[in-house]
Parts: C-alpha cells; structure tokens; sequence
C-alpha cells in the first residue's frame, strides 16, 4: 500500500504538470497576473482548454493518464477528447490498460473493432473520464519525452515538445539544432550562440552556425549533432559570445580526425584568419583537426554607426537611425561604404593584423592548411531592394554538395554578416512502372532501329523535362509529365546573428522557410517595471540588438513561413520550468503580432531544440 501511496503522489504531481501545461500552451495572451481584464478565466474556459489540449496537441496515453489522477477539482478529459485521439492511440491505451488489469483477451475490443466501440470500451474502465478513480500501472514513458540536455520533469516543468510549433512539425531530412540561444555569457540555462544544420539526405554532414564559449560541451550533449560530422564552421562577427568556443571545438572534432582527412573549412569576417591562428597557436593546440579559413573581405558597418572616438573601435548607432525600405548603401569606392581602412585613421577591426610587419605564418602542425580563399562582396544593383548592398557567394552548389550559402551585411556593432543557406531544386524522379511495360513492348523493334541497348532509354526519360515527350515504334507516346514526378523546390533557411536591423539582407533572405532571428530583449508588462516599451526598445537598439517585435517585423518584409527567436538576454531563462515557459511564450506573442504568423510558425528558442524544415 506504501508503494501505491507513493505512486499516486506521484501521479499527482504529474496532474498539475500537465495542467500547467494546458495554461503554458493552450493560451497565448498574456500571464493572468498582467491580463488587461485583471481577472482569471472560469471553469468552463478551464474546461474547454483542457479539451483543447486534448484534441489539438494529443498527447495521448500519457494526458489521459495524468488527468484520472483522483482529486477533487480534476482536469477534465471528456469522451470528446477520447475520440479525438487517433485509433492507433486508442489501441495502445486499451492494451496497456488490459495489460494492467489482467484483463482477458476475450474481453478486450477485437482488431476488428470500429473507433465508437474502443472509446465506449476505455470509458466503461474508467479512462478519459472525470469520474475516474482508479489507475492502472503507469506507463513506461511518456510519448514525448524532454530533449537529451534537459533536466528530468518535475513537478513545475513543462514538456516542450509539445510546443504548437514542434506539434506541426513533421520528420525531414533537414533540421537546425540550437546548441545555445543566450547573449553575451552563459548560464546554467542557456548556452551563447550556435545553431547547427544538419543536412542528412546527401552526406550527413553538419554545418556550425557561431561557437560561442561551452560550444564543445553542448554539442557533446545534444542527440543529434555528432562533432564527426561537423565539416564548416561559420561566424557571424567577432563578438567572443559567437567565436570564443572556435578553438575549443576544433579541438574536440581533431580527437577522431587524422592529420590527412578533409579539412574544416571556417567562414568569418576579415581578421577570423589570424585570429584563430594566434588562438591556436599560442595555446599550443596541436590536438586540432586540419582547418582552412575563407574570410569575407570588407564587411562594413551599416549605413548609421558612428565611432565613438578616433581610434577607439568602438560604434554605437547614430542617434535614432534605423534603416528602412528605402534605404541604400553607399556606392561601392564611396568611402562611406566600409570601414575606414588602415591607411585612413586605423579604425578597421583588421588594423591589429594588417599592420603588423610579421604576421605569423600558418603551419600545418597546428592544423591549418592551404586552400583559404579570401571572398570579395559583389554589390546588388539598382532596382534591387537594397542598392549597393554587399553580397558575398560564400559556398557554391558544388561545394556544398547542393546547398548554396550566400552572405549579407547586418546592422551590429562591428561588422556582421547574416547567411541565406539555398537548397538547390531537386529534380523530379522516375517512375519505371510506367515506362517499363512500353520499353519492353518495342524491345526489339528499338534494337532494329539502332537503339544497342533500349533499356538505356530509361535515362534519357529521366531527363526529361515535364513538357517533353518521347514516341515508340508502336506509336506509344510518353510524356516526361507521365513519367516524372514534379521538381522539388529547394527550402531556404536564413539565420541570423546579432543585429538592430538586417535590412541588407533583404536581397538573399526574401521567402524563406525559417528565419533565426535575434530577440535579445523584450519590454514585459509586470516584469519590467522601471522602463517603457519605447525606451527598452531603444536602449536595444542602441547596443546593436532586436527586440521580438523587430524580429516579427522582419519575417514579415521577408516573408518568412516560420520564425524561431534565439539570442535571449540572460534574464530570460532557458529551462522547462513554468515560470521561463510563460515568458518564452509572451516573447513569441510579441513576435506573432507583429510577423502576422500563426503561434504555430513561431517558437522561441531553447537549449537542444531540434527544428525539422520540411518542404
């Protein structure tokens, strides 16, 4: 009796969990303690939200499970919600209860049986009702279970999985991985900066978006991202919250690489080269794997920063300047365009290596080989959205195995790219039930006419343009349109780094799948309480960064299908529990009003997150 005492306490706990978790994702307007209204919502809306979570997240067994808990206001799990489950999830409960109860075979619904008969069967057991007063063993696990990093649920956390945004997600063979979604330093929820897309249709490898500080441990905690499968690294600017975990990573990657396999290739802004030299270098690292650097020349500041003092290396914005949709770059060769050079006041953040007489050569002992190319910015013409912005082709379709990355400039205190990452279109395929038969029907007939091999037809049909058509000897005409799936259009992922404004990325990032945007900082009614909205807003800006409403914006003028937030001030905490959930999700609302998006297409990030981008 002890142990079933103790397993109802349990089973408790995880009542309110779940309960939490209908108020954490079912409402999305703001905390109740800042509710215009001032009031809390009534049993009935209480009712309905549990329903709602029951018929649109399905979470299954698990809910139905938690909600039979015996207590005397129990969350409601009406016979609504029951047949609002799938039948496949209605014949895994009905199993696992039947299993529990030792109940026999000739008494449990038969495969046969139609949806009606396993509801009304679960409901004569007492599952799905509020009424209920037993439970049968606990399941093993829950269907979702937190991502691999994240601590344990407990009594106060919520299950992230089952974010409306994850929930309409489905499987691909393309995802995005926040190995940490924090600014400036980490914390004990938050790792800074880096996302990796892992590409696992061709040939598996994975590419690093910033590595900040802890990048080695938080890619050694994640499920889905392997070290060994990591192949290019890329940098968004030299701030250390996005470049301090480079050599670190190196590191861990050349522990199971040979001195003679492909090379890491590293992208960053001018000075990345010798700065990852020295690091290594200096640090004796001679653990690392071999790496090449290609750094994109010329990165300016965007039009409105100004230095501080002559000399210093330090910008800060002009005083309320943000770029809009008409504005443009200064030409190319105006000295407006890029940052002065060393020959004019020694304000460029490439001045420390450039000027020095003897810059310390690279040496393959220390990883780095030959090959590093340095990337000139082509400039989008007139007409374009954004004139005379620079534009750097950064990876090719060859190279990146049918991934094309491009960069662009940003609004930031120094100088910061973000990258559009462009899957090339994907021919359509064959289908040989179709042209078989023809081909083996005019077999020797084709053989008659000079065809040496007929089943080599098969090819050139393959190759066919949807529009073209081939005629047999028998006078079967085959269209490519029949025998050709249509093409898969490419998705597009854009991710960017730290910014204020990315109108320069305008050109390249139009009409993307998923947009990363920074939203560094939020004005939340009831937490901040010594500031305005215009003035958090402002004071954002002033040190480079969005606020989700910018990020919103920005989806919005792009035309992005799904928005995911990262870059989070460290007052906004990254674990499951319900506090850190309910503000993620007042963030999120700030960004879905402005971005027009649905609250499915929006998520802010956490931590080990995994995001599959379907087509």
């Amino acid at each position: 009796m002890e142990v079933w005492s103790d397993n109802r306490e349990v089973w408790s706990d995880n009542r309110e969990v779940w309960s939490d978790n209908r108020e954490v994702w079912s409402d999305n307007r703001e905390d109740r303690d800042n509710r215009s209204s001032g009031t809390n919502k009534d049993s009935n809306n209480d009712s309905n939200d549990e329903t709602r979570l029951i018929q649109e997240i399905e979470y299954g067994r698990w809910s139905l499970y938690a909600s039979n808990v015996n207590d005397s206001s129990p969350p409601s799990a009406t016979p609504t919600g029951i047949e609002k489950l799938t039948v496949k999830k209605l014949r895994e409960l009905i199993k696992e209860v039947a299993t529990s109860k030792g109940t026999p075979d000739k008494d449990v619904p038969k495969s046969n049986a139609k949806k009606g008969e396993l509801v009304e069967w679960l409901m004569s057991n007492n599952i799905g009702t509020a009424s209920s007063t037993s439970l049968p063993a606990p399941p093993k696990a829950p269907l979702s279970m937190p991502p691999t990093g994240s601590p344990p649920l407990t009594t106060n956390a919520v299950d992230r999985s089952l974010h409306p945004f994850l929930q309409t997600s489905s499987a691909s063979d393309l995802s995005l991985t926040f190995l940490g979604s924090a600014s400036c330093t980490p914390s004990t929820t938050r790792g800074v900066s880096s996302l990796v897309l892992s590409q696992r249709w061709r040939d598996g490898s994975s590419w690093v978006f910033d590595c900040g500080e802890g990048t080695q441990i938080q890619i050694q905690r994640s499920a889905s991202v392997r070290p060994g499968r990591v192949t290019k690294i890329f940098l968004t600017h030299c701030h250390g919250d996005h470049t301090f975990g480079l050599p670190g990573l190196l590191c861990l990657i050349g522990q199971d690489r040979g001195k003679d396999s492909e090379p890491i290739d590293v992208y960053g802004p001018e000075g990345t080269r010798m700065w990852l030299r020295h690091s290594i270098r200096f640090t004796a690292s001679r653990i690392v794997p071999p790496y090449r650097v290609h750094e994109l020349k010329s990165v300016p500041l965007a039009p409105g920063w100004v230095q501080v003092s002559p000399g210093s290396g330090y910008f800060l914005p002009r005083a309320n300047h943000l770029m809009d949709r008409t504005s443009s770059f200064p030409p190319p060769g105006d000295p407006r365009s890029a940052l002065p050079t060393p020959t004019a006041d020694k304000a460029s953040y490439a001045r420390y290596v450039e000027d020095d007489p003897n810059p310390l050569p690279p040496d393959p002992a220390y990883g780095e080989v030959g090959g590093g190319r340095d990337i000139p910015p082509s400039y989008s013409p007139p007409g374009s959205l954004v004139p005379n912005s620079p534009v750097w082709e950064v990876v090719g379709e060859a190279e990146g195995n049918g991934m094309r990355v491009n960069a662009g400039i940003m609004s930031h205190g120094v100088p910061t790219v973000g990258y559009a990452c462009t899957e090339m279109d994907r021919p359509g395929k064959l289908n040989p039930e179709v042209a078989l038969p023809v081909i083996k029907r005019n077999f020797e007939a084709l053989k008659r006419g000079g065809v040496k091999d007929p089943m080599k037809l098969m090819e050139g049909l393959k190759r066919m343009s949807r529009s073209d058509s081939m005629t047999f000897p028998d006078g079967t005409v085959i269209k490519g349109s029949d025998v050709v799936t249509a093409a898969q259009k490419g998705r597009k992922v854009v991710i960017l780094g730290d910014t204020n404004d990315a109108t320069g990325m305008l050109d390249i990032a139009m009409d993307p799948d998923l947009l990363v945007h920074e939203a560094t900082n939020a004005f939340l009614k009831g937490i901040d309480r010594d500031a305005t909205a215009g003035e958090v807003h402002r004071d954002t800006a002033k040190h480079g960064h969005s606020t989700p409403q910018v990020a919103g914006g920005f989806a919005r003028r792009v035309g992005a299908k799904r928005l995911a937030l990262n870059h989070f001030s460290p007052r906004y905490k990254g674990d499951d529990d319900k506090a850190s959930v309910r503000v993620s999700r007042r963030i999120e609302k700030l960004a879905i009003d402005a971005s027009g998006l649905k609250e499915e297409d929006v998520i802010g990030a956490w931590d080990f997150l995994d995001i599959d981008i379907g087509h």
